[in-house]
């Protein structure tokens, strides 16, 4: 009897370790108060924590991802999963400033490297190819669910708690569900369990075409389709971590930013599960060119209409852009480049990514302190925007098409 095809279950776990990853990393402004009141520690020094976390990230992408074409991505994804756990558990026990820049701002950015979007991502490749574009929205949906349900637990373990309790609380989902799953279920190849990809026949299915990392450095449609990604992280990441604080300028309350943004996570998730849907019949090289054009007008949305009630526009129309985004780009890179060397890849796109994101940040913080607005800030991320859709428009997008049986990528 022919054993039931155990792609959905990776698609599962992919999902489950994405929440728990995602809603990992991003719960750390949540701890901003409660550090400040225990330790005197002020928001400046804390965000340099964030930004250490982002660069860290970014640094080990790359490392990640030639780790996981080495070793295979269930034991890269479980352990570094393992250690997100462990590194929120020790932050339960900090007392001095630097632990917290150790616990969060390295252990936990590893950790986030090889359990998140880029790790997730090369797994889900391996089990799916033509429902690749499809598979890679449902598991990453699992980035907004873990920010919606794990944003507000860890305020409410704050609140009714403390700091602590709650470090340890989020470290344990880790290590005792999200890890567990993985060992338990993820195998990194169908053919481990004399399976093929999207639960093709061994007889009538193979892949052809898989370069190598430093030949897609040399290839043309690499940089274009990474660059655009670039412009994805700068806007990204200065929404996320400016967002709060641009409300409050405005004149909103101090939990405007977090309702914001759980909108903004609300609406990236349909957006992924329908983004998924129409990737068939639309193509993921328009679909890309379309979000490109929504976070656009976002952009220059909030730039020209401030104001609290435009916010929640914004917050909606910037959110059904935002995530969506990154398993469109890794689903091109993937058709292009293929599975062998994807993970070296994927991390040197996702470096690029980080670099962008982290200057993103700087810039919001810097233009608000020199202006005293982020109106210049959301203008450069619009004009990055732009050129992100100019250069999606030159990808040759690598169609995954079925010939005689054979997937060609």
């Amino acid at each position: 009897m022919r054993k039931k095809f155990l792609g959905p279950k990776v698609i599962m776990v992919t999902f489950l370790t994405l929440m728990g990853a995602f809603g990992l990393n991003l719960t750390a402004g949540q701890f901003f108060a409660p550090l400040n009141d225990t330790f005197g520690w002020d928001l400046t020094i804390l965000s340099l924590a964030v930004s250490l976390n982002m660069i860290t990230w970014g640094v080990f992408q790359p490392v990640m991802g030639k780790l996981i074409d080495q070793f295979g991505p269930k034991y890269i994804i479980s352990s570094s999963a393992a250690l997100m756990g462990i590194a929120f558990i020790l932050s339960a026990t900090i007392t001095e400033l630097w632990q917290f820049f150790l616990y969060y701002g390295v252990l936990t950015a590893i950790g986030f490297a090889g359990c998140g979007s880029m790790a997730n991502s090369v797994l889900v490749s391996r089990w799916y190819v033509k429902k690749r574009a499809k598979m890679l929205s449902r598991s990453s949906m699992g980035m907004n669910i873990g920010q919606l349900i794990l944003l507000p637990l860890t305020g409410f373990l704050i609140a009714s708690s403390s700091f602590r309790i709650a470090f340890v609380v989020l470290g344990l989902i880790m290590l005792l569900i999200v890890v567990p799953f993985i060992l338990i279920v993820v195998k990194d190849n169908p053919v481990d369990v004399g399976q093929m990809p999207d639960a093709d026949t061994v007889s009538s299915f193979s892949i052809v075409k898989s370069v190598s990392l430093s030949e897609a450095l040399k290839n043309r449609e690499f940089w274009i389709a990474t660059l655009g990604f670039a412009t994805c992280g700068f806007t990204l990441y200065l929404v996320a971590m400016h967002l709060p604080n641009f409300a409050v300028d405005l004149g909103g309350g101090k939990s405007l930013g977090g309702q914001l943004l759980g909108i903004a996570a609300l609406a990236s998730a349909c957006a992924m599960w329908i983004t998924g849907q129409l990737t068939h019949a639309i193509g993921k090289k328009n679909l890309l060119i379309i979000l490109y054009i929504i976070r656009l007008l976002a952009f220059i949305w909030i730039a020209v209409s401030p104001g609290v009630w435009q916010l929640y526009l914004f917050a909606v129309v910037y959110g059904i852009s935002s995530m969506p985004i990154i398993p469109l780009v890794t689903g091109i890179i993937g058709d292009k480049f293929g599975k062998n060397a994807m993970g070296s890849i994927l991390g040197f796109s996702w470096f690029i990514h980080q670099v962008f994101a982290a200057l993103g940040v700087f810039l919001g913080g810097y233009l608000r302190q020199l202006t005293g607005d982020y109106s210049i800030a959301f203008w450069l991320g619009a004009g990055l925007l732009m050129v992100g859709v100019i250069l999606t428009t030159l990808i040759k997008e690598q169609p995954v098409t079925v010939n005689s049986g054979v997937v060609v990528q």
